[in-house]
């Protein structure tokens, strides 16, 4: 991602940047194929770059972080798009990278589909998760344990995927 901007800070990151603090919002165009079989008769088919202006935009917030680590941590990270069905046609309404964001928008009735990550996208945005993501602490759990990675499996696959890319290396977890 070119479209980052960093504030002064005394650390660097692994590729001897400094880390990402402000993500500046980046525009990005839902494209949609009919399918009778989805509800609202669409599907999502693909979330490419967009111009500015064109309403539709993928924005980083620091209280999103855990929402951002839990879709990294998954199997497939993906683009979540809201979408409404207007006049019979498909029509985005809003774009996120947070599986909390995305969870809450079908809790509430929405209709949201997903696209996968690409992996640069997924390697820029496990930098972000690793510099401001910061699990609650003081929390008792009970019951089985999450099925996300530990946050030590995450820094390693962070690592990994920022040396490769966003290319995930067979055996590594989320495989």
């Amino acid at each position: 991602m070119t479209r980052e901007t960093t504030m002064e800070s005394s650390g660097r990151g692994p590729d001897g940047r400094e880390p990402l603090h402000r993500i500046e919002p980046i525009a990005v165009r839902a494209t949609f194929v009919a399918a009778a079989s989805q509800p609202g008769g669409w599907r999502l088919a693909a979330v490419e770059p967009g111009v500015d202006g064109d309403g539709l935009c993928l924005q980083l917030h620091r209280d999103e972080a855990q929402g951002y680590y839990l879709n990294v941590t998954t199997e497939e990270p993906s683009i979540f798009v809201l979408w409404r069905n207007e006049s019979g046609q498909a029509a985005a309404v809003s774009a996120t990278l947070s599986y909390d964001e995305a969870a809450r928008w079908m809790d509430g009735g929405e209709l949201v589909d997903r696209v996968p990550m690409p992996g640069e996208m997924s390697a820029w945005l496990c930098e972000y998760v690793r510099i401001h993501y910061q699990p609650e602490k003081g929390r008792k759990r009970r019951g089985a344990k999450p099925s996300f990675m530990a946050r030590e499996e995450f820094a390693a696959m962070s690592e990994r995927e920022a040396q490769t890319g966003g290319r995930r290396a067979s055996g590594t977890p989320g495989q």
